[in-house]
C-alpha cells in the first residue's frame, strides 16, 4: 500500500527548482556603469557574446531579474591569466556587503562558484563585482537555485584524548553552532602599566572594559597571542612578562564560565630578526626564514639534524610547555596556529601549502604524542581560494574551520557574510564547525540568523577595528545592538565550566537510504533524510528538481516525453542515482 503523500506537479514546480533548468545569464558588457571608463571591452570569438570585459581598476554592476524571493547561487566564468596571479573581489547584492569572491589563475574561460548563497528579492536587483585587488577579465555571471547542503559534524574532538575541559568546550561549540553565535574580541595590552606586569581582568582590559560600558555585556570569547613567547627578544623581562599575563588571563576568562582562544604569529625560529612577516608582506623588519630550511619538500621529509629544524622544534616545544600550565589548571583553549598561511606574508607560508601541512602536523605529533597536551581544540584559518583544500591539515587535524574576514577597503560593514560562510561550507563539505576567526565589523546577528550565516563565533581584531574609530568598522551603537541581541551569546549567558556537562545532544547524521517506485506518471520517493531530488535526461540535461523533506513525496512527470532518465538523490555529502523509463 503506498502512503499518503504531498504530490508536487510539473506545473505547481517552484522557481527554484525551474531555475535549476534554465539558468539566468548575464554578459558582463551589459553590466559596466555608466561613469566607470577604467573597464575595457575585449573581443574574443571564445567568449559568450563574442567579447569580455576587462576590469583593470574598474567595477561591474548587473541587473538582475528573478521572479522569487529567495537564495540563489552565482557562478562567475572568467579568464585570469596565470603570469597574473590570483586576485579577489568584493561582491555587493543591492548595494551591500556580500563577501568576497576568489579568482585562481586560468589561461582559459572558465567558470567558478562565485558565491554560494545570495538574497535576491523578487524582480529586479543589482550585483555588484568590486574591485579589490582588481584586473580580473570577467565574462559573465550565471544565478542558479541555492541547494543546502546539510552539515554532518562528529560530535567529538579530533584528539582522542581530549581532556574533560577540552570535551566541554568542544561540546559546547557543538551544541550551540547554528542556534546562537558567540561573541568575542580580540586583545592586544594583557597587563597593567605598572611595572609589575599585572594580570588585566574583564574590568580593565582595554578592549573587554569598552565593550562591557556600551553594551552592559561581556564578551564569551577572548583572543590571546603567543606573539612574545619566542624569537630574538623572548627572554625579555617585558616579553616574559606579556606571555606569562596572557596566560593568566586566559584562565581568568575560563573561570569566569568564557572561552579563551589563543594564535600565534610565530616570529623568526632562528632568532636572526624579531619578526614574523616576509619580505613580500611590505611589512618592515621582516624574516627570510622559511619551512624549506629544515624540510625537503620533494621526498616530504624532515632535515632532523639541521639547526633549523631543531629551532622550529624548541619553538613548538615552548609553546607547549606554556600550553600545558593551562591544562594543569584544567583550561580549555581554541588553538589557531599557523592562521592565514596561504596569504604568504607569514614565513610558514612561503614554501606553499605541502610544507605548512608538515609543519602543522609536526606541532600535532609534538603537542599530542610527546607533550600528552590534550587540552586544545584544534582550528585551521582558512581563504576562499581554489586551492584552499591544497592547504588544509585534514579532517583529522582540525575541528573548527575559521575564516579571516576583513572588508576592503576597509569600512563599516555589519552584513552577515552569508556567501563567504557557504564557500567554505562547501569546500570543507559542510563536516567543520565553522567560525569567524577574525573580522572588523561584527555582523549584524538578525542577519546572520536570517541569512543562514551561522559563524559559531566572531572576534573582531582588537584595537581600532574593535572600538571607534576612522573607519568605524564597529561603535558603541552597534556593539550595543550586537551584544543584546538574543542569538548572541555573551558572557553573562554562560553556564558555567562547572555546571555544564559534555552531553552531545545533536544526533549525527544517517547515512543515506533512499527508494523509488514508478505508478504511471508518478514517482514516488522515499528518503530518511532532507533530500534534493533532480531528473536528468540521457544527454545529461537536468529536466526536473525538487527538495524533498518528507520521509516520502510524489513528483508528476507528466509533462516528460517517454525514455530512459536519471534519478539523482542528494543529501549532503551522499548521493544516489537510480534510472528510471517512461514508458
Amino acid at each position: 500500500m503506498i502512503p499518503m503523500l504531498k504530490i508536487f506537479t510539473a506545473a505547481t514546480l517552484t522557481f527554484a527548482a525551474l531555475a535549476s533548468a534554465e539558468t539566468l545569464r548575464y554578459e558582463a558588457e551589459d553590466a559596466i556603469p555608466a561613469d566607470d571608463h577604467s573597464v575595457e571591452i575585449i573581443s574574443d570569438a571564445n567568449a559568450s557574446g563574442g567579447s569580455y570585459v576587462s576590469m583593470k581598476e574598474g567595477n561591474l554592476l548587473f541587473t538582475v531579474t528573478v521572479p522569487a524571493a529567495g537564495f540563489y547561487t552565482l557562478w562567475t566564468n572568467y579568464q585570469l591569466p596565470t603570469k597574473s596571479g590570483s586576485k579577489i573581489q568584493n561582491l555587493t547584492v543591492n548595494g551591500s556587503s556580500a563577501g568576497q569572491i576568489s579568482f585562481g589563475t586560468s589561461d582559459a574561460f572558465t567558470t567558478i562558484k562565485g558565491a554560494g548563497k545570495i538574497k535576491l528579492s523578487a524582480g529586479t536587483n543589482t550585483i555588484g563585482i568590486v574591485k579589490s585587488w582588481g584586473w580580473v577579465n570577467l565574462d559573465y555571471i550565471e544565478l542558479t537555485e541555492y541547494e543546502e547542503t546539510p552539515f554532518t559534524i562528529n560530535n567529538a574532538p579530533v584528539d582522542p584524548k581530549a581532556t574533560e575541559s577540552a570535551q566541554k568546550l568542544y561540546s559546547f561549540l557543538y551544541q550551540n553552532f547554528g542556534n546562537h553565535v558567540i561573541s568575542g574580541v580580540m586583545t592586544n595590552g594583557v597587563f597593567l602599566n605598572d611595572g609589575k606586569y599585572t594580570t588585566c581582568d574583564y574590568t580593565n582590559q582595554t578592549e573587554l572594559a569598552y565593550i562591557d560600558s556600551v553594551s552592559g555585556k561581556n564578551v564569551a570569547l577572548v583572543g590571546f597571542d603567543f606573539l612574545h613567547a619566542t624569537g630574538l627578544n623572548s627572554t625579555g623581562d617585558w616579553h616574559k612578562g606579556y606571555t606569562h599575563a596572557a596566560l593568566e588571563m586566559a584562565k581568568t576568562v575560563w573561570n569566569a564560565g568564557g572561552i579563551p582562544a589563543f594564535n600565534w604569529h610565530w616570529k623568526d625560529p632562528a632568532d636572526s630578526v624579531e619578526a614574523f612577516y616576509t619580505e613580500s608582506s611590505g611589512n618592515t623588519p621582516f624574516t627570510i626564514f622559511h619551512i624549506g630550511r629544515a624540510y625537503d619538500t620533494t621526498t616530504g621529509t624532515w632535515l632532523t639534524d639541521s639547526d633549523d629544524y631543531k629551532a622550529i622544534v624548541s619553538d613548538i616545544e615552548t609553546i607547549a610547555d606554556s600550553l600545558l600550565t593551562l591544562q594543569e589548571a584544567g583550561v580549555a583553549i581554541l588553538w589557531r596556529p599557523l592562521h592565514e598561511a596561504s596569504g604568504k606574508w607569514f614565513w610558514w607560508g612561503t614554501d606553499g601549502a605541502k610544507a605548512c601541512v608538515a609543519l602543522y602536523k609536526l606541532m600535532f605529533d609534538i603537542f599530542t604524542n610527546q607533550k600528552d597536551l590534550h587540552n586544545l581544540i584544534w582550528v585551521w584559518t582558512t581563504d576562499e581560494a581554489g586551492d584552499a583544500l591544497d592547504w588544509y591539515p585534514g579532517d583529522e587535524y582540525v575541528d573548527v574551520v575559521g575564516r579571516d574576514y576583513y572588508y576592503y577597503p576597509r569600512e563599516a560593514n555589519h552584513s552577515s557574510l552569508v556567501s563567504s560562510f557557504e564557500t567554505v561550507k562547501d569546500i570543507y563539505g559542510a563536516k567543520k564547525i565553522i567560525a569567524l576567526s577574525e573580522n572588523g565589523s561584527v555582523p549584524m546577528p538578525d542577519s546572520m540568523k536570517n541569512d543562514g550565516a551561522n559563524w559559531s563565533w566572531f572576534m573582531p581584531w582588537y584595537g581600532d577595528y574593535a572600538m571607534p574609530s576612522w573607519a568605524n568598522d564597529n561603535t558603541d551603537a552597534s556593539w550595543k545592538e550586537v551584544m543584546n541581541n538574543e542569538y548572541t551569546i555573551t558572557l553573562e549567558d554562560m553556564p558555567g565550566w562547572d555546571n555544564y556537562e559534555a552531553g552531545i545532544q545533536k544526533a549525527s547524521a544517517k547515512p543515506l537510504s533512499t527508494s523509488l517506485l514508478l505508478q504511471g506518471n508518478l514517482l514516488y520517493v522515499n528518503c530518511n533524510r532532507t533530500s534534493n531530488v533532480a531528473i536528468f535526461d540521457v544527454q545529461g540535461n537536468r529536466v526536473l528538481s525538487e527538495k524533498v523533506s518528507a520521509t516520502s513525496a510524489a513528483l508528476n512527470l507528466e509533462k516528460l516525453s517517454r525514455g530512459s532518465y536519471v534519478v539523482q538523490i542528494r543529501s549532503g555529502n551522499s548521493q544516489q542515482s537510480l534510472p528510471i523509463s517512461l514508458r
